[in-house]
Order: structure tokens, then C-alpha cells, then sequence
């Protein structure tokens, strides 16, 4: 039944996208003769191209403010249920000039439709200036959510009951985090400085959760308990991606390093290390992919807060495993994925076979209590369909399979995760 309600629903979300994205078509490209499919394509490749590939398709320099509508948040994640909501995008440009990226504003509102009831909302506005040698950006997040811990290292993990009782609780979040980069000559790498801001409230929790001494290194009580954390650091990143929404060729990479200090006014000294490594590439195959990356993230120093350890299953890679079911100080992961969309050149194809696709996917994590020492591994397997909205946009459907767990997930959701 809740599958039947998932397809019903993205059915709907796919009918709202098209039928807003064509009123937009209507108004930017007014060509009597062409069919409700041309537009929509047009449109997707002159707007939602520029958003994806944070460039503006025309040599135009104009500093118009443009909105446009997204396909709605979807999705259906193991931890959170079955979400849907509602985004958009506004583009311009700061300065006239036809060779600076569009800068650009995404906000976003997605509902949880779990009990108690949760939602997220979120910022993540980009600017460029001066000949794209400045890139201006941020990220806010306010989320109340259900969440879950198991407590740190992989043996306890693996048995420990999962239920709201035992595992679960409440969390209210806000997180900001801006960013300031300056371009490398004329590459596509940025270096920059970042900050972090955020305060979380804790409430209901679960009696394993309630009895951890990292629990207690809140503060507060079972009923209620709150974490503020302030940082600074370093970040370094290249992307050379053709698409940001459906890459299939380019690569990115983001290397951070952020401290948390009480100095500053967190409530924890701590340090966390990112490296994220990505790549794409077309296959022989007219509509085939390769997508492969790595991932190592870390924390380091004696006092990390109860959920701010290094995790193996954030939701873009290890989708066979429940999110933030496995932690440590540090986590290695690596993935393959292989991703092709029909192209047949028919009828039938161009009108209807040729929005579906298929993807496979395999990989490895393994985590341990510091960058060097890793004591458990967990591979997963996992296979999905895709089901193409516009040219730059698709749903996607997962299943993922953690061999160490033998659990099976289930996912649903707008675009590739990575």
C-alpha cells in the first residue's frame, strides 16, 4: 500500500512540474508552432541548464531577476518516511556583464510524513563577482526531524535495537554555514574561508540514547538537551561538471577543514576533516554513465558531540545501510555507480521509452577511530530506475542491500544523489 501511495504521489509531483515548467516555456519562448514537449525541452535547456550548470545559456549580461519553479522535493528515505514539498530558484546576475556566471537562489520546503510530523527548509543561495574571481555562497537549514543513535564504533551497532523508544529522538536544528572563495587564475578551482553555525535542541529521547555519557555531555536531561556549535576553517574546490543536477562528465572535488572551538563559543572542541572526491564519464553507449568517487570524513580531538561523528550512510553514497546507524571518528568510503537512460531513435522511443533508465551501483566503507586505523567494513550493493521529467531533471527509484546488515532500503527522489 505505501508503495502504490509513493508512485500515485510521484506521479502527481511529475504532472504539477510539467504543467508549471510549460506556463513558464509560454512565457519565455512564444512560438506558436511548436508542441507542448518543444517547449518544455527549450525551456529546460535555456533555464534549468543555466541553474544546473551555474552558467547563463545566453551571452546576455542582463541583471533581470528571473524565478523559476523546480520539480518539487520528493522523495523516500529508510529514516524519514515518505517527504514531498514544494521549490524554486531565482536567477541574475550582480554585474552587467554577458561572461559572469548567473548567480543564484534555491529555497526549498519539504514535509515529512511520519509521526510526530517533521519538515525541512532550505537556502543555498550562490553569487559570483568580478569576472567570476569571487564566489559568494551559503547554507540555511532549519530542520525538525526524527532521528536515531546507536552509539559510536561498529560491534554495538550492529545489534542494537532500532525503535523511537530505545534509539530515537526528536531534533530541532538550524544550521548556517557561509562561504567565500576566490578563483585560482583562471581555473575551475576556488580557495576560500568557511564558517559554521548551529544550534540543535534534543528532546524525547530514547532510553539507550538518555544513559550515554555522550548524552550527558550536553547537558540537560532525557526530556531535553542542546548543542551549539560555532567553527571556522579552510575550503578548497575544484567542479568541472557538465551538469550539476544529472552529471555525466567532469569532476568535483571539495577538501575542508573546519574548527570548532569554545573560544568561539561552541559548547565542544573539536576538529572535522572532509574530502570529497568525484568523477563522471560517458560510456560507449549513447546514454550510459559512469559515475565513481571517494569519500573520507573525520573528526578529530577528545570531545566530539554525541551526533557530529564521521557517519557511513549520509544519504548521497552507502544507500544499504540506515543513516547514521554506523559512526566513528573516521569513515573511507568508495562507490561506483553505472547509470543509463534509453535513447532510441523510434516513435515509441522519443515519445515515451526514452524517459526511462536504469542505474547499478556498488561500494565499500570502512570505519575506525582514526584516518589510519580502520577496524570494520561494510560493502552494499544496490540497483534503481529513472524516470525522466524534463531534459535536466528525472525521479529516481533505489533499492539499496548493506551485506553486513542485510538490510534492504528503499528510496525515492528528484535527480542523482551525487
Amino acid at each position: 500500500m505505501r508503495r502504490v501511495l509513493v508512485i500515485a504521489m510521484s506521479a502527481a509531483a511529475i504532472a504539477l512540474s510539467s504543467r508549471a515548467q510549460v506556463a513558464v516555456a509560454d512565457t519565455v519562448y512564444s512560438q506558436a508552432n511548436n508542441t507542448i514537449i518543444e517547449r518544455l525541452d527549450n525551456l529546460n535547456r535555456k533555464v534549468i541548464g543555466s541553474l544546473a550548470e551555474g552558467r547563463e545559456a545566453t551571452t546576455s549580461g542582463s541583471r533581470r531577476f528571473k524565478v523559476i519553479f523546480l520539480p518539487p522535493p520528493l522523495g523516500n528515505l529508510p529514516d524519514y518516511g515518505f517527504a514531498l514539498g514544494v521549490g524554486a530558484c531565482g536567477l541574475w546576475k550582480t554585474q552587467n556583464d554577458p561572461l559572469l556566471y548567473t548567480s543564484r537562489l534555491p529555497v526549498s520546503v519539504k514535509f515529512g510524513f511520519t509521526s510526530p510530523f517533521s519538515f525541512e527548509a532550505r537556502m543555498e543561495p550562490v553569487m559570483y563577482f568580478n569576472r567570476n574571481k569571487l564566489r559568494v555562497s551559503a547554507r540555511a537549514i532549519y530542520r525538525h526531524s526524527n532521528e536515531h543513535y546507536f552509539g559510536i564504533g561498529y560491534a554495538a551497532n550492529r545489534t542494537m535495537e532500532r525503535s523511537t523508544a530505545v534509539t530515537g529522538y526528536r531534533s530541532r536544528r538550524l544550521d548556517f554555514t557561509p562561504e567565500v572563495e576566490w578563483r585560482l587564475g583562471r581555473s575551475s578551482a576556488y580557495l576560500g574561508v568557511v564558517a559554521n553555525v548551529g544550534y540543535e535542541s534534543l528532546h524525547d529521547a530514547g532510553s539507550y540514547v538518555a544513559q550515554t555519557l555522550e548524552y550527558a555531555a550536553l547537558g540537560g536531561t532525557a526530556s531535553r538537551s542542546t548543542l551549539t556549535e560555532v567553527g571556522a576553517g579552510v575550503d578548497f574546490s575544484v567542479d568541472t561538471r557538465d551538469n550539476m543536477l544529472v552529471p555525466r562528465r567532469g569532476l568535483t572535488l571539495d577538501a575542508r577543514v573546519l574548527f570548532y572551538a569554545k573560544a568561539l563559543g561552541s559548547d565542544f572542541d573539536y576538529t572535522r576533516l572532509t574530502i570529497d572526491y568525484r568523477q563522471y564519464a560517458r560510456t560507449g553507449a549513447d546514454g550510459g554513465t559512469i559515475a565513481w568517487g571517494v569519500v573520507s570524513s573525520n573528526v578529530l580531538g577528545g570531545s566530539v558531540p554525541l551526533n557530529r561523528h564521521a557517519t557511513v550512510a549520509d544519504g548521497y553514497v552507502m544507500r544499504g545501510y540506515y543513516g547514521y546507524q554506523f559512526r566513528d571518528k573516521s569513515v573511507l568510503k568508495a562507490h561506483a555507480e553505472y547509470r543509463y537512460m534509453l535513447n532510441l531513435n523510434t516513435p515509441a522511443g522519443m515519445l515515451l521509452l526514452n524517459r526511462f533508465g536504469v542505474a547499478a551501483w556498488a561500494g565499500v566503507a570502512a570505519t575506525g577511530s582514526n584516518m589510519v586505523r580502520y577496524d570494520a567494513v561494510l560493502p552494499e550493493l544496490g540497483a534503481g530506475l529513472r524516470l525522466r521529467v524534463t531534459p535536466r531533471s528525472h525521479l529516481r527509484f533505489d533499492w539499496g542491500y548493506g551485506t553486513a546488515t542485510r538490510d534492504v532500503m528503499f528510496y525515492v527522489g528528484v535527480n542523482e544523489l551525487f
